[in-house]
């Protein structure tokens, strides 16, 4: 295809875009004789090349250029309305692999120093003989076929890194949490384009495949149901970004997620719970912790929360579905045993002697117990007052609080604030 552009010179033709594997070669010059002269001194065929445009000052050049994205700018100097090193100047960042050879005379060789300290490809002095000519664009021809080749390499590398970006993430993830230096490990992230909240928790979470709350469910596939699971935990964190998901060595699903609002995060463990629950009629574990230092905690809080969860893990249906009712639901104030026993269709008193058997408490002192690990989480954030602790840990008042939580760790909740105590609320067994 030919179009027409006007010029303060009068009216040129030039090419469309050339398919093919032809370098397009644009030649910008005052001068009718010396475009004549470059074009027709060559086979440019020979060479892999094509003349698809020639520009007789600097503004229709620029135009030209930016239309045409030409391989190769051969460029006079001295041009009227745009001079060849401001068009350079302006062309750089829109023909950044453009391979621009300038032309000058001898009594311009200052122009020629400039052109150089602008990175342009090479220069050549008037008269071009033919055998320069040749040699320049011999070895532009090299140039741009090597970044051609690296473009396509890059292009492919990141086709690769899209393609399968999510498994070199979790295969990096996997070596954090079991030893990779974690500078080693963030670099390699970073690169993978995961980034990190200033504060932020991990959560872990256990699917137990032959646990479902109805007979009438069909058995899941075990990778089918991994899928669901991830899938469902997946759509609950789409409001809690940057936040990554991947499965351990023993598919058990890890989460990296930002605090941003504390109360808030510490409710995800019981919503990613409820929330499988109602949808995949299955039961997972939860374990949940703040990560203080990203760069050297992680393999540490990783091996605390597989530990905490093991625990559960090694429950009895029974005892576990009673555990998890009372992680989703510790916050109501009328929580009971017989409440918790009816919803799992079993007696008060056979859940009592289970869950006593099990984790060698009663059912009020274990969910004292996980009430008071909910308070100290909490309150690892001085915004929120004791009494709004006492009230979405499940207590009426401030003095019932303060009474369980002395009697759970033998100091009061204002002095443990007050000290700065990080006491540790371990899971029972």
């Amino acid at each position: 295809m030919e179009k027409v552009l006007q010029s303060k010179f009068g009216i040129l033709l030039w090419k469309g875009k050339v398919s093919g594997a032809m370098w397009k070669v644009l030649i910008a010059d005052d001068e009718p004789k010396i475009r004549r002269g470059l074009k027709g001194s060559l086979n440019w065929q020979d060479l892999d090349m094509e003349v698809v445009g020639e520009a007789a000052d600097g503004e229709m050049a620029f135009d030209m250029a930016n239309q045409l994205k030409p391989d190769i700018l051969l460029l006079d100097i001295c041009m009227p309305f745009l001079n060849g090193l401001q068009l350079v100047e302006q062309l750089r960042s829109s023909l950044e692999n453009c391979m621009i050879i300038v032309i000058t005379g001898y009594d311009e060789f200052a122009y020629a120093q400039q052109a150089v300290k602008l990175k342009v490809f090479d220069y050549l002095l008037k008269p071009v003989a033919k055998e320069q000519l040749m040699a320049v664009l011999t070895k532009a021809h090299s140039e741009l076929a090597l970044l051609h080749s690296k473009s396509r390499y890059i292009n492919w590398a990141d086709r690769q890194m899209k393609q399968n970006g999510g498994v070199l993430k979790e295969s990096v993830f996997k070596q954090w949490i079991t030893g990779l230096p974690a500078a080693e490990a963030l670099e390699q992230l970073r690169y993978l384009g995961v980034q990190f909240s200033s504060v932020t928790g991990m959560i872990l979470i256990k699917v137990i495949p032959k646990l479902n709350r109805s007979e009438l469910i069909k058995e899941w596939d075990g990778p089918l149901l991994l899928f669901a699971v991830q899938n469902v935990i997946a759509d609950l964190l789409s409001d809690w970004q940057p936040s990554e998901i991947f499965k351990d060595n023993a598919d058990n699903f890890v989460i990296l997620a930002p605090i941003h609002n504390y109360p808030a995060w510490l409710d995800l463990g019981s919503i990613f719970q409820q929330t499988v629950e109602n949808r995949l009629k299955h039961i997972i574990i939860t374990g949940q912790k703040q990560i203080e230092d990203i760069d050297t905690d992680v393999p540490e809080v990783y091996k605390e929360l597989v530990a905490a969860v093991a625990v559960q893990e090694n429950c009895t249906p029974v005892v576990l579905l009673c555990r998890q009712h009372i992680e989703m639901n510790y916050f109501k104030e009328e929580l009971s045993l017989q409440e918790v026993a009816k919803t799992l269709q079993i007696s008060p008193t056979y859940l009592s002697r289970l869950l006593k058997q099990e984790t060698g408490i009663s059912f009020v002192d274990y969910l004292t117990h996980v009430r008071v690990k909910k308070a100290i989480q909490l309150m690892n954030d001085p915004m929120i007052k004791l009494y709004e602790i006492a009230e979405r840990v499940g207590y009426s008042s401030q003095h019932y609080f303060s009474t369980a939580f002395k009697k759970a760790l033998g100091i009061s909740p204002q002095e443990y604030r007050k000290r700065g105590w990080t006491v540790e609320c371990r899971d029972k067994g």
